[in-house]
């Protein structure tokens, strides 16, 4: 995954750039490859409209519970998979964007957090 936000806080932490300069940038381009993603997985089911009506008749039976609790599924998928991945599942799963968008933003943001107390050693101080 070309933006994952973990190595650039790390990354961008351990040069010496500001913790919060580097989150705060870290999750806006996350999120906008996010976005891209989201994007060109939604041309390729128009693309391939065969494709996307497989995979509506393969979820016709737990459509409701995917409505309900997927955008859960999402936010607590990224102890698992990266936010770029769950983005990928989450539009094949057909989630409405409206839950999938903030999902996704939440995911990305648990990432980077975690990634931030380990780039400033918050865990080594919580862990002692």
């Amino acid at each position: 995954m070309v933006l994952e936000c973990g190595l650039g806080i790390v990354y961008g932490v351990g040069v010496g750039y500001d913790p919060l300069l580097v989150y705060s940038a870290a999750i806006f381009l996350n999120y906008i490859s996010i976005i891209l993603v989201v994007i060109v997985i939604e041309r390729l089911l128009i693309w391939k409209p065969n494709l996307k009506n497989w995979i509506e008749r393969k979820l016709s039976r737990g459509r409701r519970i995917i409505d309900r609790y997927g955008y859960l599924g999402i936010l607590f998928g990224v102890f698992v998979l990266s936010p770029i991945q769950l983005a990928i599942i989450g539009r094949l799963l057909c989630l409405k964007p409206s839950r999938l968008y903030p999902a996704l933003l939440g995911a990305t943001i648990i990432v980077a957090t975690a990634y931030l107390g380990v780039a400033l050693g918050i865990f080594k101080i919580l862990l002692q």
